[in-house]
Protein backbone atom coordinates (compact mmCIF):
# COMPACT_ATOMS: atom_id res chain seq x y z
CA UNK A 1 0.00 0.00 0.00
CA UNK A 2 1.85 3.44 -0.69
CA UNK A 3 1.19 5.37 2.42
CA UNK A 4 2.66 8.43 0.50
CA UNK A 5 -0.54 8.54 -1.82
CA UNK A 6 -2.24 12.09 -2.00
CA UNK A 7 -5.57 11.98 -0.74
CA UNK A 8 -8.11 14.81 -2.56
CA UNK A 9 -11.13 16.02 -0.71
CA UNK A 10 -12.64 18.84 -0.53
CA UNK A 11 -14.70 20.91 2.58
CA UNK A 12 -16.67 23.27 1.74
CA UNK A 13 -14.75 25.42 -1.50
CA UNK A 14 -11.76 24.91 -0.23
CA UNK A 15 -10.32 21.69 -2.08
CA UNK A 16 -7.55 19.95 0.22
CA UNK A 17 -4.57 17.50 -0.42
CA UNK A 18 -2.53 15.48 2.26
CA UNK A 19 -0.71 11.96 2.12
CA UNK A 20 -2.73 9.08 3.41
CA UNK A 21 -0.32 8.53 6.34
CA UNK A 22 -1.56 11.59 7.74
CA UNK A 23 -4.54 11.57 6.96
CA UNK A 24 -4.55 8.20 8.80
CA UNK A 25 -2.73 9.64 11.91
CA UNK A 26 -5.31 12.42 11.76
CA UNK A 27 -8.38 9.75 11.93
CA UNK A 28 -6.30 7.92 15.00
CA UNK A 29 -5.86 11.16 17.38
CA UNK A 30 -9.52 11.80 16.69
CA UNK A 31 -10.34 8.84 17.94
CA UNK A 32 -8.39 8.29 20.93
CA UNK A 33 -9.12 12.20 22.59
CA UNK A 34 -13.10 11.45 21.67
CA UNK A 35 -12.37 8.25 23.97
CA UNK A 36 -10.28 9.67 26.45
CA UNK A 37 -12.85 12.60 26.70
CA UNK A 38 -15.72 10.35 26.97
CA UNK A 39 -14.27 8.20 29.62
CA UNK A 40 -13.32 11.76 31.49
CA UNK A 41 -17.06 12.47 31.15
CA UNK A 42 -18.32 9.33 32.78
CA UNK A 43 -15.48 9.16 35.53
CA UNK A 44 -16.00 12.85 36.64
CA UNK A 45 -19.91 12.24 36.33
CA UNK A 46 -20.35 9.85 38.32
CA UNK A 47 -21.78 10.16 41.54
CA UNK A 48 -18.77 8.40 43.39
Amino acid sequence: MDWKKPVKFKIGSEDWEMPLNVLVLLGFITLVLLGLGAWMGFSFGSPN
